[in-house]
């Protein structure tokens, strides 16, 4: 196997990226999201609503373009996104992607290799940045004869100051439209058998559509009004499409930013799957 740290500094030049509303229908969709800012159907139409908080985030990034290999197990670890100004649908943008570290890990079940990628997009006209994105693509590579873990959860519960704020499920046809809106056509998303020979119990609900019920919980939690200036999660666990997952939240105690707060989903079993933070405006 190559050096993982190769890939370091490896480049997706600055590629054009239009905000389309058809996209964003879809990402609303498979949220629920409905908050204020948020809404197509406003008085200064679909032009003046924001992007979803998670949208810019939900595009694919081409791992395989960055050099990042394929593996046995092809996992996210993570994701967040800093907004820098606002963004509208319609608007056109540019974006840029870079490997800006790796780390090896050796397990008792195998090797991790988590790869950490920042990408950048900025308005086409100005260059002005509008968003600064991080994801954690992981490989996995098990030991001869260990497996593939799926990854069930937590057996941490979420704290109990936190707030349950809803509970949702994505469809197949929800999880198949949003998957077309963001170009994440990994498979174990929507073909079963393709999943189950993945060693998965079933077809699993994107990382990122997890990001998405998490921005909606902390607009709902915040109240009429309130925007997404921040948010970071990581998974923990996996759900699967067409069962229930309940979204948490609570205000930051050790956070000095005003509307600092933190979040969670858990499974249908009660395990937690994803915790994660935020900043509302």
């Amino acid at each position: 196997m190559s050096d993982p740290a190769a890939v370091i500094g490896n480049s997706i030049g600055w590629e054009p990226f239009e905000c389309a509303q058809w996209r964003v229908e879809r990402v609303l969709d498979a949220s629920g999201l409905t908050a204020k800012h948020y809404r197509l159907d406003g008085p200064d139409g679909p032009e003046g609503a924001l992007v979803p908080p998670s949208f810019l985030s939900a595009q694919y990034v081409d791992a395989f373009a960055l050099g990042i290999p394929d593996a046995p197990a092809r996992l996210n670890g993570g994701n967040s996104v800093q907004w820098l100004a606002d963004v509208h649908v319609g608007d056109r943008l540019e974006r840029r992607s870079e490997v800006t570290d790796v780390k090896v890990k050796e397990g008792r079940t195998g090797r991790l290799q988590v790869y950490t990628v920042e990408t950048v997009y900025r308005r086409v006209d100005t260059h002005e940045e509008v968003a600064r994105l991080g994801y954690t693509p992981i490989r996995r590579y098990p030991l001869e004869g260990a497996g593939s873990s799926s990854g069930g959860g937590s057996s941490a519960g979420v704290p109990e100051g936190a707030k349950q704020v809803f509970t949702t499920r994505a469809t197949p046809r929800q999880t198949v439209r949003y998957a077309v809106a963001t170009e994440d056509l990994y498979e174990a998303h929507y073909d079963l058998e393709f999943a189950k020979a993945s060693g998965l119990p079933g077809t699993i609900v994107h990382g990122l559509l997890k990001m998405a019920w998490l921005a909606r919980g902390a607009l709902e939690f915040a109240g009429e009004g309130a925007t997404v200036r921040e948010l970071s999660v990581s998974y923990r666990g996996m759900d699967l499409v067409g069962e229930d997952v309940t979204v948490w939240a609570e205000p930051d105690p050790d956070a000095e930013t005003d509307g600092a707060l933190r979040l969670y989903t858990t499974s249908a079993g009660g395990q937690l799957t994803t915790v994660g933070s935020g900043v509302v405006a």
